[in-house]
């Protein structure tokens, strides 16, 4: 057996039956040719006699079938004398598979078509049922009714339908593959050969109609669900949640790029990503959760002076990850509860906040994008309580807070070019670096503007008190003209393409934002703005979620045009 094999025999035979050997399977079979009549998922929750996928294909005599596959996975993987009798064993449900007939009279022929039961399992036979099995095997059905697809069949068919035909095919995608999965828990890993692999896979679609397209898909989930089950095994998350944003974003960039949006059949399987990342997303949450949301959860008691730093980053990679993993989880599951759902997910963000001082810690000027994540997705006017409102402008208030304690004690605010190095080195020597760049902000402009929507003077001059005279307040903004923005934000951190408007000047220039310090006319000036706002495809569509992923992901500042709409133009 050589190397890709090995790779492929060990992975398949890690899944479970339930949702993981049951979704990749159809997979599997449907690039084999055959026509899937029915899935484990369609019959979910009803009884399935033994057929957890029923199919038509031909035999290896090019004879056509109707085919009854029951899986066995996880710790039915393997027959055993255990599992074999138990209830709901082996032995049983190749039985109900035989004496129950499934009828479909809307296909063609289906009913009159010769019957084959396929037992599917990724284990093996062990030696001590061996015989009473085939015994069992000979005495139910005559030669070519019955086949038994175990780990190493599975293997071979596995490799040559999907794996070598397509993302192993070529020597580039074999070595980037192993590198993926040998370089995987490494320490600061970017992940570079994950993301070469996910290129090159789109580089491969010359046609949408060819059969390279309709493999794409597979391997993609096949690719996310790999590296979710390495990362499990290793027992470290964040490779598999890492990867999967970078998935997610680049073949959506991808469907964008070749006008796919609006097709159905991608968008349903481009749906299918979504949730492998929301099971990697749950997963990751489920175990880091419960520790995060105690006092002080995500402090880290080892890591001595670097915490002054690295307890508010953490605190803030955390924060997006945790909006978008709401963000996505309301996008899979359109629940009827989907106001009390949003709600408990509202109230365990501010257990968690309030539980950890780093959140109200800005160190780096684009923690704007985390902080307006965090507003955004709580001021959704539909979903709005008092308790939210309440609980935000407390929370920009401790931010304003933090600032001024920053200012007055080490004459600094975040760090404009967004670079850990300098943080770094500030806390070390004690000194502020020569190249430190605290003179400009887009975060106080932000929160300047987001006074306004709380109509608060006082908060807006607590704002004001923190910049100096020589400090340049700058929000920023995408010309939709001259680009197509959506593309943009789902392809790479932007920095030229963004247009920049400094507002500590009030009108003819010559004075200084500070100095007037005038609410209304600086709420009349951001209402006098008059902007084209951005119609995202990707919205229409309902995955808006993924938008804001993009904006965490590469870096790029959340437009104006988002927050500007909630303030009160009637006052």
């Amino acid at each position: 057996m050589n190397s890709n094999n090995i790779i492929v025999r060990e992975y398949l035979s890690s899944l479970k039956e339930n949702s993981e050997l049951d979704y990749l399977f159809p997979i599997l079979i449907n690039l084999m040719g055959f026509r899937i009549v029915q899935t484990a998922k369609e019959s979910k929750g009803q009884s399935q006699y033994g057929k957890d996928i029923i199919a038509i294909g031909n035999d290896v005599n090019g004879i056509k079938h109707k085919w009854y596959f029951e899986l066995k996975g996880h710790a039915d993987k393997d027959i055993t004398q255990s599992n074999y009798s138990k209830s709901d064993g082996i032995r049983e449900s190749i039985i109900e598979a035989k004496d129950t007939f499934f009828r479909d009279s809307t296909i063609p022929g289906f009913n009159a078509l010769p019957t084959k039961i396929v037992l599917v399992h990724n284990g093996i036979l062990k030696t001590n049922i061996r015989d009473t099995f085939e015994g069992f095997i000979s005495k139910e059905f005559k030669d070519g009714e019955f086949e038994r697809w175990d780990i190493y069949f599975l293997t071979d068919i596995f490799s040559k339908h999907l794996f070598n035909e397509y993302l192993l095919a070529d020597d580039i995608s074999n070595r980037l593959f192993k590198k993926t999965l040998a370089f995987l828990d490494s320490p600061d890993n970017s992940y570079n050969e994950f993301k070469e692999l996910v290129n090159l896979q789109f580089k491969k679609v010359e046609d949408v109609k060819s059969r390279a397209f309709k493999k794409l898909f597979a391997t993609l989930n096949l690719l996310n669900s790999i590296v979710f089950s390495y990362s499990i095994e290793n027992n470290y998350l964040v490779p598999a949640k890492e990867c999967s944003k970078y998935l997610i974003l680049k073949t959506w960039h991808w469907i964008l790029e070749n006008n796919l949006h609006s097709r159905e059949a991608v968008v349903r399987e481009y749906k299918k990503l979504l949730k492998i990342q929301h099971k990697i997303f749950n997963k990751y949450f489920e175990k880091t959760f419960p520790i995060a949301k105690i006092e002080s959860g995500l402090f880290s008691e080892r890591g001595s002076f670097y915490e002054k730093i690295g307890y508010p980053l953490r605190c803030y990679e955390y924060l997006d990850d945790i909006i978008y993993y709401c963000r996505l989880r309301n996008t899979i599951f359109n629940s009827k509860q989907r106001k009390k759902i949003k709600n408990k997910q509202k109230d365990l963000i501010i257990e968690l906040i309030n539980n950890n001082s780093g959140f109200v810690r800005p160190l780096l000027d684009n923690h704007s994008i985390p902080i307006m994540q965090l507003f955004l997705f709580f001021a959704e006017e539909k979903y709005l309580r008092q308790k939210d409102v309440n609980f935000l402008f407390e929370y920009i208030n401790s931010i304003i807070i933090n600032l001024k304690i920053e200012k007055v004690k080490h004459k600094s605010l975040p760090e404009l070019h967004n670079r850990v190095n300098l943080l770094v080195e500030f806390v070390a020597s004690g000194e502020k670096p020569d190249n430190y760049c605290d003179t400009s902000s887009i975060l106080i402009a932000i929160i300047l503007e987001l006074c306004l929507i709380f109509k608060s003077e006082e908060l807006f001059k607590e704002t004001l008190s923190i910049i100096d005279d020589n400090m340049s307040l700058q929000i920023v903004s995408i010309d939709s003209d001259k680009f197509n923005v959506e593309k943009l934000l789902f392809e790479k951190h932007l920095h030229n393409e963004y247009y920049v408007e400094c507002i500590e000047r009030v009108q003819d220039g010559l004075k200084l934002l500070k100095n007037e310090a005038n609410f209304q006319e600086f709420r009349k000036s951001v209402l006098d703005k008059s902007e084209k706002p951005n119609q995202y495809q990707t919205d229409e569509i309902g995955l808006s979620c993924i938008r804001y992923l993009a904006h965490s992901y590469f870096k790029n500042e959340i437009l104006p045009e988002e927050w500007r709409i909630l303030i009160d133009k009637n006052e």
